[in-house]
């Protein structure tokens, strides 16, 4: 007995100094758990995913050298030269816009010729293509960009998601700490009143007041008590193992400090509105037909003819060194039209064709959804305002309890009455009070569930 109010002691002292609160205890799984380093880890992947879609705007630089040497002595043909040594640089860059689907290549172009003929020609040229028809403003360029941008708003949905589902498990276990300490209070105090009661009637047995019958049942009921204690002990360090070893604290500091019996008044909002506008899941959805929609686009833009508007400028010279080629250049300009057209475009077809589809599938998916994520809160709120009823008759069978054990032990103590009805209203009351605390249990729990399901719980 002395060791158990030892440790009562010990427990009540560490509860007043290391106890940890609701939004501690979401604020600590944040903090240490490994889980939520995954989760920015992979919106970090999708970003990276997002850049190596415009890998595609990148310069591209090509360098072609070309040497070679011609014997035309026996070639009857060629009659300006019988032996020509040829030496050619080219350099060029090009790149792509996506902004508006066209390409740009500039170019310079070196070559020079000796032996029997000593020239050197050099030239630059800049030509640029812009589409009219297919890829117009580079819409099928940003396709995947589109596409990556669209599944990072994706993933931050689902980011919210997940750590909400996540912290809802955790939170739950929370609740079940708070409730293990609470019936650990309960299971101590009924032992303490059967202790009590014990050292009466062996007083009273002592005095031949009573029989040994009451001294035995006395006993059994203060080692049923002992054991309920012990049991509840047992369930509450194991507990506060495990979120130790979650949120990396020590045993000691697992302690919560949790109103098990605070009401909550819930929104009275129309659940079937303010889920169609602000449901996660939902949400996603739209964002999933937003993809679809952007695919499409390109889809249709590929079924069309390709028509590009070419232009070019090139600035030549030639003479017999380098530098002279560079002093004497003559400019050049080109516009012009390319068309083309696959016949059939049987591949775009298919694919707008399927894609519709999909968008249809996903309307009835996002109706799925809706109905889903409306039954479930409408259900879980229901059960909120069901448990907070029976939380108010858990308080009035305590009550009841009570005032019972007060009547049955009055009556033994006057003799009218068996310690095995006192007994049995100890128990009763002690029954009362863990149901009580069983149901806030569940009714903390349903809050957090119905909070999830409308995506509240962490703001």
């Amino acid at each position: 007995m002395k060791h158990a109010l030892l440790f009562t002691l010990s427990f009540l002292t560490s509860f007043y100094t290391q106890a940890m609160n609701e939004r501690e205890f979401v604020e600590r799984l944040q903090n240490i758990h490994p889980f939520f380093e995954q989760l920015e880890l992979s919106t970090q992947i999708k970003k990276i995913e997002k850049q190596a879609t415009t890998a595609a705007e990148d310069w591209i630089i090509g360098v072609d050298v070309k040497h070679k040497n011609e014997d035309a002595r026996h070639i009857s043909s060629i009659a300006t030269y019988n032996d020509l040594t040829t030496t050619s640089l080219d350099v060029s860059a090009t790149k792509k816009i996506f902004n508006s689907g066209s390409d740009v290549t500039f170019k310079h172009t070196w070559k020079e010729k000796n032996k029997d003929i000593n020239t050197t020609r050099n030239k630059f040229s800049v030509d640029y293509s812009y589409p009219l028809l297919l890829n117009k403003g580079g819409i099928n360029d940003r396709l995947n960009t589109d596409l990556a941008t669209i599944d990072i708003q994706v993933n931050q949905l689902d980011k919210q998601e997940q750590a909400e589902n996540f912290v809802l498990e955790k939170l739950k276990k929370f609740v079940d700490l708070a409730y293990a300490q609470e019936r650990r209070v309960i299971n101590e105090q009924r032992l303490n009143l059967a202790n009590q009661e014990l050292t009466l009637v062996k007083t009273k047995f002592a005095a031949s007041v009573v029989d040994k019958v009451d001294v035995l049942l006395q006993e059994d009921a203060y080692q049923n008590a002992k054991q309920q204690l012990l049991q509840s002990e047992q369930d509450l360090v194991l507990l506060r193992h495990e979120i130790a070893i979650i949120l990396g604290m020590g045993f000691d500091e697992v302690i919560a400090k949790f109103n098990l019996y605070k009401a909550y008044q819930l929104s009275n909002d129309n659940l079937k509105e303010y889920l169609s506008t602000n449901s996660r899941v939902l949400r996603t959805t739209d964002l999933n037909k937003k993809n679809l929609q952007r695919q499409l686009k390109s889809f249709k833009n590929e079924s069309r003819s390709k028509l590009d508007l070419n232009l070019g400028l090139i600035s030549e010279g030639e003479n017999t060194t380098y530098s002279n080629s560079m002093d004497n250049q003559s400019p050049t300009w080109n516009i012009g039209l390319g068309l083309s057209y696959p016949l059939g475009g049987t591949k775009s077809k298919s694919n707008v064709e399927k894609t519709q589809i999909k968008l249809t599938q996903l309307r009835a998916k996002k109706q799925e959804q809706f109905l889903d994520v409306y039954v479930q809160a409408t259900v879980l709120k229901e059960k909120v305002n069901l448990l907070s009823q029976m939380l108010e008759s858990n308080k009035l069978q305590i009550d009841i309890a009570k005032s019972r054990t007060a009547e049955e032990r009055d009556r033994y103590a006057n003799g009218n009455g068996e310690v095995s009805f006192v007994i049995s209203a100890q128990n009763n009351e002690q029954n009362a009070q863990i149901g009580y605390a069983k149901t806030a249990q569940n009714y903390q729990k349903s809050v957090f569930e119905f909070k999830a399901t409308i995506d509240q719980l962490l703001q």
